[in-house]
């Protein structure tokens, strides 16, 4: 006969059953909506400094015009106001801060026009309604006697009033002054030029002076307009006789963006009006690429030989210029630059810097589109669950989106098309990778670039779990690094708004793909990223990657409906956007306090650069360093340390005395380090404090006791003490009495 079953009662672990989780997509999709904005108003905040940024530059030669002269046209004008960027214009306001017009001046883009014997600056007052309102000469290199000529008889200055902008830009017929007829028609001829758009780049307003041709002109001394082509400038002796022409590929080709900005590049001329070279003047591009091209001869001698027309009617494609290994997109700017403005200097009209560039998809953007295609379809469909599948892709993007093409999404890259504007021709792959970075997770739960695209985090997927160890990080440690992307993140913007001397290149790995030309800084990023994602899976994805963060915060999931962490830190950056954008006009800096910062910080960072790159790199590893270390030897004091005697604690007085001296200098050795990395974070980024009672803990020196007590005593150090301990499971340290 079966026994009797016997029956036990299940302890209630949940009197409530749990209920499913509500999920508002109205919600979802208005928050979804808020977040894109938050994004977009960053990045318009940032190209709005950028603008104001750039006409402040432009506006920094520009000399104030003596308010008693505005009077003169504008009844009630206090002085001058805001400049414009785009036409170089200066606006004239009332006591209550109402325009009431704007000025122009014909200096400096004009002061190449000499009458009898120099240059005149004409200003121009216009109305409200764009009309003018008159003319004042406010200074000339002139004849003095032609120029008092020209201002007894008004009725030639009066001769722009009442006519517009275009207007007085194509007048071309005017009574020259008799007696001063070359001074009068330069006047005219200034106005002319100044209003009819043959302005200097507002980005590159140094002109070529002399002594960059005396390269290839050793003989120069005068640099001279070429009367039928403005572009060109004629090299001249000191006897007036010509040596050949130079130019410079801005304004013409302002509108040639390569990584982050446009390069403005110098050409010489032979009297044969062929090129006896080129160099790289000035540029908005990461340095280590311009440089890296300033350093190629083969490809600066490249164009040289070739006549002007010759390079005007250049097809890069078809010539297959290449560009220079590990600045491809930067060299190719350049190679690009030079046609336009080629193009510009052998017309009669003055250059466009409205002139798109013309060029289809080398082989080498076309790789990149293929990549991303592919990436797009395994992202997509089943095959994303077949290994092969999912090793093409990486290998792919490793090989050719990284290896070769370096066409990867940063915060450099992101910041320099914000404030410069996207090489949709030039960067065609690029562009395009980037394209799908942002659009897909936005409108879709998948986050392609990251899984399929991104060359680093391809790294990162195969060398996952390939080590048998693998660390779990304490759940306060694994809790906060997700902040630190978003403090990078912090600092791009703070450093794109006052336009800082700090590569953005540096804060992200994604540089040091282009190895020829990778700085120090960004080359230890992915080093210690990919050594890190050896115990951690994906730890720089996950933990340190500002791009990735920013693209993870626009995907729409599941948890799109619910206000998180990462909104209330990217409503923070925004705040943070806004005081900076603001803080001038409420007083806390000007514009010349930013200038005269730069100017202070530029040759300290130029010449020191190398030692400021190394200190970058060291502090980012003490940083990591003791988010690590530290927690793991806090959780290692005995809580008793603090109350044992001398004889308690000496535990290994009784082991050989060769083992004795080695504990001891390994101690004291790593006491010091520690010592000397806690001083060094109290400035630097890491847990000062910390690491310095931890250092001296370690060290062996008369009166340690007595200093260990009075610093654990302190209640902020004993408080993050336990706080650490009790993460780790350890009991509180116990307090001598």
């Amino acid at each position: 006969m079966d026994p009797e079953p016997q029956t036990f009662l299940l302890p209630v672990v949940r009197a409530q059953p749990l209920q499913p989780r509500v999920k508002r997509p109205v919600g979802a999709l208005l928050l979804h909506v808020l977040r894109l904005g938050i994004l977009t108003s960053v990045l318009l905040l940032i190209r709005l400094q950028h603008q104001r940024f750039v006409a402040t530059e432009a506006a920094r030669d520009q000399k104030p015009v003596d308010p008693n002269i505005l009077r003169d046209f504008f009844p009630g004008a206090v002085a001058g106001g805001p400049f414009d960027p785009e036409r170089r214009t200066q606006q004239v306001v009332d006591s209550a801060n109402q325009p009431l017009g704007f000025v122009v001046q014909t200096s400096p883009q004009a002061d190449g026009i000499v009458g009898f014997s120099g240059p005149t600056n004409v200003l121009i007052a216009f109305g409200t309604d764009d009309r003018i309102r008159g003319l004042r000469i406010l200074w000339s290199r002139d004849t003095r006697e032609h120029v008092n000529l020209i201002e007894r008889q008004p009725d030639f200055l009066k001769t722009w009033n009442g006519s517009l902008w275009p207007d007085a830009a194509n007048l071309k017929t005017v009574d020259a002054v008799s007696g001063a007829t070359l001074t009068s028609l330069a006047i005219a001829e200034s106005i002319s030029t100044r209003l009819g758009g043959s302005v200097p780049s507002l980005r590159f307003p140094d002109e070529i002076n002399v002594s960059e041709v005396t390269v290839w002109f050793p003989e120069a001394a005068l640099l001279a307009p070429d009367k039928h082509r403005p572009a060109l400038l004629r090299v001249l002796t000191k006897d007036g006789t010509p040596l050949g022409y130079t130019f410079r590929t801005s304004p013409a080709a302002d509108n040639v963006i390569g990584y982050q900005g446009p390069t403005d590049t110098l050409v010489a001329l032979n009297l044969e009006e062929k090129v006896l070279g080129i160099r790289l003047r000035h540029s908005f591009d990461n340095e280590p690429y311009v440089r890296y091209v300033r350093d190629e001869d083969y490809f600066l001698n490249l164009f040289n030989g070739r006549s002007l027309k010759e390079l005007a009617g250049m097809d890069l494609f078809e010539a297959r210029v290449e560009g220079v290994s590990g600045a491809t997109m930067t060299s190719m700017t350049v190679a690009d630059a030079l046609v336009l403005a080629a193009q510009a200097a052998i017309t009669e009209a003055a250059p466009s810097s409205n002139r798109e560039p013309s060029m289809l998809p080398n082989a080498r953007q076309l790789s990149t589109i293929v990549v991303v295609l592919v990436g797009l379809i395994v992202g997509f469909t089943q095959l994303r669950k077949f290994r092969f599948a999912r090793l093409a892709i990486l290998f792919g993007a490793i090989v050719i989106v990284g290896l070769l093409n370096g066409d990867m999404l940063s915060q450099a890259t992101l910041i320099g098309w914000t404030q410069n504007g996207v090489p949709s021709t030039l960067a065609t792959g690029l562009v395009i990778v980037s394209a799908v970075a942002f659009l897909v997770p936005i409108i879709s739960k998948q986050q392609v670039y990251c899984h399929q695209l991104c060359p680093h985090g391809a790294v990162q997927q195969l060398v996952k779990k390939r080590l048998p160890w693998q660390w779990t990080m304490p759940d306060w440690l694994r809790q906060s690094l997700p902040l630190l992307p978003y403090g990078l993140l912090g600092w791009c913007v703070f450093v794109a708004m006052l336009h800082l001397p700090f590569s953005l290149v540096d804060v992200e790995p994604f540089d040091a793909w282009v190895f020829q030309a990778a700085g120090t800084a960004t080359i230890g990023v992915a080093l210690v990223g990919l050594v890190a994602s050896l115990f951690v899976p994906m730890a720089y994805c996950r933990y340190g990657c500002p791009t990735g963060a920013l693209l993870d915060y626009l995907r729409f999931n599941s948890r799109s409906d619910t206000w998180s962490r990462s909104d209330w830190l990217a409503t923070a950056l925004l705040l943070f956007s806004l005081v900076l954008i603001f803080a001038a006009p409420q007083g806390s800096f000007t514009a010349a306090d930013i200038q005269t910062a730069r100017n202070f910080a530029q040759p300290l960072f130029k010449d020191h650069k190398l030692a400021l790159q190394w200190l970058t790199f060291l502090s980012g590893i003490c940083f990591v360093g003791s988010l690590v270390a530290v927690p793991w030897l806090v959780s290692k004091i005995p809580a008793d340390y603090f109350v044992r005697t001398t004889e308690e604690r000496a535990d290994f007085r009784h082991q050989h005395p060769v083992a004795v001296l080695a504990w001891r200098l390994f101690k004291n050795l790593l006491g010091a380090v520690l010592l000397l990395a806690g001083i060094a974070m109290l400035v630097l980024p890491g847990q000062g404090l910390l690491t310095i009672l931890l250092g001296i803990m370690l060290i062996d020196f008369p009166g340690k006791r007595r200093l260990e007590i009075l610093i654990i005593r302190r209640p902020s150090i004993y408080r993050a003490l336990c706080w650490i301990r009790r993460r780790t499971g350890r009991d509180d340290l116990q307090l001598p009495l």
